[in-house]
């Protein structure tokens, strides 16, 4: 049993950590932009979480798995596989999971990031067919996430593998 304290910083803390990870999705979904102070928001969230809760903290961990992350997506970054929002919403998760569900965090990001883009392309596809039947040599404007050709937002993607292993961590979701 969790001390009522701890027990309400977990629920403020757990709450916070999906209103802004919400809000990494819908920015990026309709801007294709994922807001830096999301990310900052969520290191400092998980700072402060974790100096208020009365659990042990790897820190190393955290911090080297953030490190790890923001190194291999810069790299992405700089092939252009991954948005300079992506990578900083990967690092601000990894902080919050650590090494050990680190790969946790990144196969539920790929199963989705997967999906994602599968539907998004037959949605697409379905979205230029009906377009295309009903325009009489009109244009017709669409919202940039149906066009084909578009980049998937992946802040979608990351969004769900964080709330899915945020069940999974001792310091946001495991004792709710």
């Amino acid at each position: 049993m969790i001390d009522p304290f701890y027990q309400s910083v977990l629920y403020v803390a757990f709450g916070l950590y999906l209103m802004l990870l919400a809000t990494a999705a819908g920015c990026d979904l309709w801007k294709f932009i994922i807001p830096n102070v999301v990310s900052i928001a969520l290191v400092l969230l998980f700072v402060a979480t974790a100096l208020l809760l009365p659990f042990e903290v790897a820190w190393l961990s955290h911090i080297g798995a953030a490190l790890a992350c923001f190194a291999v997506g810069a790299l992405f970054f700089a092939f252009g596989w991954m948005g300079a929002g992506d990578v900083k919403l990967l690092t601000a998760l990894a902080l919050w999971t650590g090494f050990q569900p680190l790969p946790q965090l990144l196969l539920y990001v790929c199963l989705a990031g997967g999906a994602f883009a599968l539907f998004m392309i037959l949605l697409r596809k379905v979205v230029m067919s009906l377009v295309m039947l009903q325009s009489s040599g009109g244009s017709v404007a669409l919202p940039r996430i149906l066009l084909v050709g578009e980049k998937i937002p992946y802040g979608v993607a990351l969004t769900f593998g964080g709330i899915m292993v945020a069940f999974d961590l001792p310091h946001l979701g495991l004792y709710l």
